[in-house]
């Protein structure tokens, strides 16, 4: 942690990655604290670590409630006293992911310029040059760096925003069909369980938290450790979810699974299972769909139309907020 004023990562997302390159490069780890909102935490942390596109580097990054003199401290909330970066969670949850997820995307991008990151050797192997194919020139101007990546940032803010309206809007009558299902389970003694894997694991235990703020029973399937890596390691990965809903779903709650391939084996597995015991079920998918749109125990889609992982996730938070708005409408 430093003694300079937190960088907000909304406005400043540039300066806050070129700050966060700085410290990875020193050998730092992040630690991330949300503490009204920890799936946005977890979020980050699998981000940095685990990131899902080709050749990035993972980060060392994770969820911790305090950070020493020798961490970098992302607050993602309004204690920013104690951070090097914040992003505010006065704004809707698609811009806290969206800024989340761009500070990634430039980070990477800044590590692959060693010379304007406190003069590190390359590291080699990795290339994000797919990203932003153009900067590779800029490696002795940090000015120039700098701007490019502004630029950037603002085209993954406007494309994020007009995927957000073209998805909501394409998905309305999903929606309110979705919300009906939900209201007409909780209305019978129901609950919402979600399931998602690795960030979209967070996303449904955001969807379970922002359901519970409106006393609407939910809980989401990724939130006990134990459980998720004990069926994990016995009965492969493909069971976590099924296996959990003979144990503890009954006939009239609904099953939601967020996915941003809309492929993810253990997520049809349980659709196929919750189906067959009388549960709703609702997919939240990219990829226009994936295997969800063609798989008859999906009930419900809510479907993304785009290949590009962060930018479906943003989409999918737009329709998770709208979802719970409709579900809250008697």
């Amino acid at each position: 942690m430093t003694a300079e004023p937190a960088i907000d990562c909304g406005r400043d997302p540039v300066g806050a990655a070129m700050w966060l390159a700085r410290a990875f490069t020193a050998g730092r780890r992040l630690c991330v604290r949300a503490p009204t909102a920890p799936d946005h935490a977890h979020h980050v942390a699998v981000e940095f670590v685990h990131p899902v596109v080709a050749g990035t580097r993972p980060l060392a990054a994770a969820v911790a409630e305090s950070a020493t003199s020798a961490d970098a401290a992302l607050v993602i909330g309004p204690d920013r006293a104690t951070a090097d970066l914040f992003i505010s969670t006065e704004q809707p949850d698609a811009a806290i992911v969206r800024s989340y997820h761009v500070l990634w995307e430039l980070v990477q991008v800044a590590l692959e310029h060693p010379g304007l990151v406190a003069g590190v050797a390359a590291a080699g192997g990795d290339s994000t040059g797919f990203l932003y194919p153009f900067l590779d020139a800029a490696e002795a101007d940090e000015d120039s760096l700098r701007e490019s990546l502004r630029a950037s940032a603002t085209a993954k803010v406007q494309e994020s925003d007009r995927l957000a309206g073209e998805t909501l809007e394409s998905n309305r009558a999903a929606l309110a069909a979705a919300a009906t299902a939900l209201r007409r389970a909780v209305s019978q003694g129901g609950r919402v369980l979600t399931m998602g894997n690795g960030g979209s694991a967070t996303d449904a235990a955001r969807l379970a938290r922002l359901l519970r703020a409106q006393d609407i029973p939910a809980e989401s399937l990724c939130a006990d450790y134990a459980v998720a890596t004990a069926l994990a390691n016995d009965l492969g990965a493909e069971r976590i979810f099924s296996r959990q809903l003979d144990a503890f779903a009954r006939s009239g709650d609904v099953l939601v699974g967020c996915s941003t391939s809309g492929a993810s084996r253990n997520l049809l597995a349980a659709f196929d299972q919750a189906a067959a015991m009388g549960l709703a079920t609702v997919g939240i998918s990219g990829y226009g769909g994936g295997s969800f749109a063609g798989q008859q125990s999906v009930h419900h889609n809510l479907v993304v139309q785009s290949m590009s992982v962060h930018r479906i996730q943003e989409a999918q938070a737009a329709l998770m907020s709208e979802l719970c708005e409709l579900v809250s409408v008697p």
